[in-house]
């Protein structure tokens, strides 16, 4: 058969969709819900610090909410064992996810955003905190900072080098960069005609996340056990990677 040996890698697309998650998710806390960017924190250290200085304690509560959510976030994945984290977290977070922004877009009109900024902030901090390398390289998909920084140090390094690789790698954080800004875009279009409604349109991104995390799962189920004399002296003695 033509595709016999054809073995599709699924990573970059999960992160893709993650990346267009997150940028739609800073346009939508920011047009939606007071200004406030809730994937990355800067910006609200800086807002919370500016109102404590002018004596607006209340007003900058809703900058503290987003910022204790997100650390919260990555207590809970960075307390987690590893074991545990690399073989249900991903799951566990496409799924949580997708519930979640099913959840806010079901909020009555005029309820607090405290809920939109502790949901959204908890979210981006575990989604980034799990999904932390795209081919071994180091990747975030809820804010673009570093991804950029990337872009241009591989570019960098390709031209002085020479390397083909340095290449590939400034295209592949090129590319992250370039979905979370067209997650921002339909952010931008779904919070002017659906309103609330718009986090449904991260639910639907995330759904061929979760098939094929699920998918990966059940052939791994169906994959033979490995004989003794196929298992290597570490993984024998469980104290292979991950154990």
């Amino acid at each position: 058969m033509l595709f016999k040996n054809f073995k599709f890698d699924p990573t970059p697309l999960v992160y893709a969709l993650f990346a267009v998650v997150g940028g739609f998710l800073e346009v939508f806390t920011f047009l939606l819900h007071g200004g406030v960017f809730c994937n990355a924190q800067t910006g609200n250290v800086v807002m919370l610090v500016l109102h404590l200085v002018h004596g607006e304690g209340a007003a900058g509560l809703r900058y503290l909410y987003s910022i204790l959510a997100y650390i919260f976030g990555i207590l809970l994945t960075a307390v987690l064992p590893d074991r545990a984290a690399k073989s249900f977290l991903p799951v566990a977070v496409a799924v949580m996810e997708i519930v979640a922004f099913v959840l806010l877009a079901l909020l009555p009109v005029g309820e607090s955003d405290w809920y939109i900024y502790a949901t959204v902030s908890f979210l981006c901090a575990v989604q980034y905190n799990t999904f932390t390398k795209l081919h071994g390289n180091a990747m975030a998909t809820t804010f673009c900072t570093n991804n950029i920084r990337q872009i241009f140090l591989h570019l960098v390094r390709g031209v002085r080098e020479r390397d083909g690789a340095e290449y590939r790698k400034s295209g592949a954080y090129l590319f992250i960069v370039l979905c979370f800004a067209a997650g921002a875009a339909v952010g931008v279009f779904a919070a002017e005609g659906l309103g609330r409604f718009s986090p449904l349109v991260c639910a639907a991104c995330l759904l061929p996340v979760l098939v094929l995390f699920l998918a990966d799962r059940l052939r791994g189920k169906r994959r033979p056990p490995a004989s003794p004399a196929q298992e290597t002296p570490s993984a024998a003695d469980g104290k292979g990677e991950g154990a």
